[in-house]
Formats: C-alpha cells, structure tokens, sequence
C-alpha cells in the first residue's frame, strides 16, 4: 500500500462530498414535495423516469466535481474541457446506469429487501458516475478502474442510506447525510481503485508540481509544454509544446522523443529509450521518474546508461546492472565515501564526492553544495550526514522539500542507487 497517493484519495473524498451536496440541491425538493403531498411516482414509466433523472444527475456531478479535482492548479481551458467531458459522458453514462439500477433496485426489494435492492441499485449508480472521470483522464482502460471504485463507494453509500435514515428519521436529513456519504465514499474508492490497479506511473520531481504523479495507461501519453498534454510540463520555455510520448506496448514503456532532446538517467536519448522502474528522464529543466510495480517486468536484469556522468567522474562506470523490480535482491546501504551524481537539474552531469562529514546543499555560497543557479532551491535546503556507519539526508525546513526517490520525507538514511530530489535537482546516490 505504499504506493498509494494519499493526499489524492483525500482531495477525491472531499469533492465527492461536495458532489453529494449538489446532488442533494437538485433531487431534495421534488422529493420532499412529493412526502409532503403523499403524490409520488404513480407508474412503471414514473419510477424509471425518476431513476434515470437521479442517475444523470449523480453520475454527471460526481463525475465533473472529481475532474475538476485532479485537475486543480492546471490552465483553465484545461481544467474546463476535462471538467466539462467528465460531466457529459457522466451524464449519458449516469442515465443509464439509473434505469438499470431502478429495474435491479425493484426486482431486489421485492426479494431481499430495501437495504440489499438499494445498495446494489447506488452501486450501479456509482458504477456509472466513474465512468466520465475515468475516460477523460486516461481512456477506457482508466475508465474501467473508476468504474469499479464508482460501483465499490456507490455500494458503501447505498449501504449506509437507509441506516442514516433509521437514525435520523428519513426525509431531507437522510437525504442530506446520505448523498454526502456516497460522494465521498465514491470519490475514495475511484482514487483507491486507480492507485491499487496502476502498474505504471510517472512523478514530476522538480518543478511547480513536483511531487503530482500520473498515471499511465493510455497507449500513448504525451509529454510537453501544451496546456492538453497528458502529463503538462509549463515554466521552461525550451521544452517543446510536445516534446516526448511515452508509449505502452504490453508490459513495456518506451520514451519517444519527438519535439526535442530527453535525458534518460543523465544520457541524451534522440531515438527512444525502454523504461524501467527508477529511471530519471530529464526534459529541459523538469525532472520526472518513471514508477513501476514490482514484477510487472518479466526480464532479470537491465542496463542503465551512465556515460554521460562518467565524464564528470572517472570511477563512475559507463553502465551498471541492476537487478528486475521483481527479483529479490539486499538493499545497498552508502557507508564511505559518499558519491553525489546529478542526473537532473541546472547542473546535470555534474557529480560531488566526501568523505564521512556533513554535505549542505542549497543556493547560499557557504554550502558544501552550492547550487545559485536551481531557483527551486532554498538557501540552506538540505544536510547529508555520515554519523560513523551510514549516510542519511534531512530536510532543513526547505520551502519545497526534500525527496526521495519520488516520496516526501524529512529524514531518510541512505542506500545506493537512491535518488534525492531538491528543488530543480536531482542526485543519485553512490559510494565508493
């Protein structure tokens, strides 16, 4: 569960409540008038009817609010176009799905009850509200893990409503409690379904979204500087509107560059590069690496290219074999001599070596690692420390933190071949 992106399935729950409420807005009043007056849906045609009016309009909000979600801190048109696709295709999808909940809903009441008719019914419901968000981020294949989340947190919500209402008596309050638990819960497990089912995915390490993580299952996922690119790369100028895809052929993800030069582990790629799990790919001034589940790769072994840091550094070798993300192996603990490579970053190809002391990294000129020119680098961000047998790395209350190997931490120890993100930069972690 490591894996997991958190702060992601957090914001998801949060829109999907909000979602809850809109919906609430839209159904409540009818329903209440229709209590109110004792005048509810008279005939087979009226009930469908009002299933498929409750599932255009469920599907249709969650779906646009959970868009809207990923997509925040994105350009405008962006954010709109996604949003507004997630709605539309929620909203087909959504009617849909409520016709068939409302035809499932009553065959299961008649057999096994309200709570077991409107559990499955919502679930059907949720099924449909995934469906929009899914598509428009990553295509089918993502629309059917959302699909599946919808139909998980759709089932908890539909689960929950008549308890809720047990308690609080029914009518709007129910409604009120009820729609927000299964936003939410539907929201959670579209973002826990995704994560769970992804087997590959990309994290920006430098940048104004550093940290954010894509995933990966469209055949083609475009790289660049265009406001609709898959995976959006803006601030740098010299990145191309689309600069590279990143293509999906079975278990394999292969780099193309197509709108300028990439960096592939500190190496220039012009033809194309086979990814694995760890690699650095290096566009402009953005750094991202490349995630993969372990034994999603079937091959043992793998080279990564080294030649260009072999230029800074005569001891580093040219290519190195590591072992498959599904093989076994002892994890290298740095003691000694400390090799500090930049694989990224205003000073790729550049390589830093110390013995046991402390290394500081950051922009001021009194650090042992002085970087002016990385503009994401606070003054003092970062120390490197030997405490007599291993080497550790702690943030110093930097303002855009300090990762490893695409995680946020405070303090780690260690191990070679990992990779430190700071500010701009990226170091891969050696010793002699």
């Amino acid at each position: 569960m490591s894996n997991i992106n958190t702060p992601r399935l957090i914001l998801l729950a949060l829109a999907g409540a909000v979602a809850g409420l809109i919906i609430f807005a839209i159904v409540d009043p009818s329903m209440a008038r229709e209590e109110l007056t004792g005048h509810g849906p008279s005939g087979i045609g009226e009930l469908f009817s009002s299933g498929a009016i409750l599932g255009f309009a469920l599907a249709s909000a969650i779906g646009g609010m959970l868009a809207l979600a990923n997509e925040l801190g994105m350009h405008f048109r962006r954010m709109a176009i996604r949003t507004i696709g997630a709605i539309a295709i929620g909203a087909l999808a959504g009617t849909i799905a409520g016709l068939v909940a409302e035809a499932v809903f009553l065959v299961l009441v008649f057999a096994g009850g309200l709570v077991i008719g409107r559990t499955v019914g919502w679930a059907i419901l949720g099924a449909g509200a995934g469906v929009g968000v899914g598509y428009v981020l990553g295509g089918w294949p993502r629309a059917k893990m959302s699909m599946l989340g919808g139909l998980i947190g759709g089932g908890v919500g539909g689960m929950f409503f008549d308890v809720v209402a047990l308690v609080s008596g029914g009518g709007s309050a129910s409604r009120f409690i009820g729609f927000i638990i299964m936003g939410a819960a539907t929201g959670a497990a579209v973002a826990m379904a995704e994560e769970v089912a992804k087997q590959s995915w990309v994290t920006v390490l430098t940048g104004a979204r550093e940290g954010k993580s894509y995933i990966l299952t469209k055949s083609t996922t475009s790289l660049g500087r265009d406001e609709l690119a898959d995976i959006p790369l803006f601030g740098d100028p010299s990145i191309a509107k689309q600069h590279a895809l990143l293509k999906i052929d079975r278990h394999l993800v292969i780099l193309q560059p197509v709108g300028g030069p990439v960096m592939v582990n500190g190496s220039q790629s012009t033809t194309g590069a086979e990814l694995k799990d760890g690699d650095i790919i290096g566009i402009g001034r953005m750094a991202l690496r490349i995630n993969q589940k372990a034994g999603y790769y079937a091959s043992a072994t793998y080279k990564k290219p080294f030649d260009a840091l072999a230029h800074s550094h005569p001891q580093f070798p040219t290519s190195q074999t590591f072992s498959a993300p599904g093989v076994a192996q002892p994890i290298a603990v740095c003691t000694g001599t400390i090799i500090l490579a930049v694989v990224a970053g205003p000073y790729a190809n550049q390589s830093y070596q110390s013995g046991p002391g402390i290394l500081r990294i950051g922009r001021d000129a009194g650090c042992t690692i002085g970087l002016p020119q990385d503009v994401k680098l606070s003054r003092t961000h970062a120390d490197i420390q030997w405490d007599g047998a291993n080497w550790s790395v702690r943030d110093l209350n930097s303002s855009n933190g300090l990762w490893v190997n695409g995680v946020r931490v405070a303090y780690r120890l260690l191990s070679i071949g990992d990779q430190i993100g700071v500010g701009q930069s990226v170091f891969r972690v050696d010793s002699l």
